[in-house]
């Protein structure tokens, strides 16, 4: 649906040698990001995160062939040899809100500024697609990604206590002006210049 667009944004070099590429076969996606995961993350049985039984699984497929019709993304990111480096990938959550579920790169790769290049021509897909928010979930001691997105224009909007996942700050980025101040007056905050990601 969006594949026109998307081409004016992807693929696109993080740094030489590194090109963000979007796959829209999801099990090619997983093929590749399932590996990435598991190098960059510890499993989360192992943080004892809830799992949904799978004698519940059937019960919920047809919720599930629902949540696959809205818009996603996925991303991986490969080496000049293709090899894959990192990933990213979300969803829409509701008409303004595009939800960024997880993002790694692999602990060799990491603070060359893959993610934080990704991030910022990523906002700039986004804007151009109409979305108003971008939000995301992350672990209350991966500091290097928190930095990043406050780094990158995003606040802090939450803090989440969730079974799947544990304690995880929500951060949330807002594409418009009229809606920062939005944000600035319901928590009676001093207007701040944040920077425009997506220009």
């Amino acid at each position: 649906m969006f594949d026109e667009l998307r081409a004016q944004f992807f693929p696109y070099e993080l740094k030489p040698g590194i090109t963000a590429y979007c796959l829209t076969n999801t099990a090619a996606f997983w093929n590749e990001a399932g590996s990435l995961m598991n190098a960059i993350f510890p499993p989360y049985a192992t943080l004892g995160a809830f799992r949904q039984p799978e004698e519940r699984a059937a019960k919920s497929e047809l919720l599930a062939r629902l949540f696959a019709q809205a818009h996603h993304e996925y991303f991986v990111f490969r080496s000049a040899g293709g090899e894959p480096v990192g990933y990213s990938y979300g969803d829409m959550r509701d008409r303004a809100t595009f939800f960024m579920t997880s993002s790694g790169v692999l602990p060799q790769y990491q603070q060359q500024g893959l993610y934080s290049g990704f991030l910022k021509r990523f906002l700039s897909y986004l804007y151009a697609l109409g979305y108003e928010r971008v939000v995301s979930n992350h672990q209350t001691n991966n500091r290097a990604v928190i930095i990043a997105k406050l780094k990158a224009g995003f606040n802090v909007t939450a803090v989440n206590l969730d079974e799947r996942w544990g304690a995880q700050v929500e951060l949330t980025y807002l594409f418009h002006e009229d809606r920062r101040q939005g944000y600035a007056s319901a928590f009676s905050l001093e207007a701040q210049h944040t920077p425009v990601s997506h220009a």
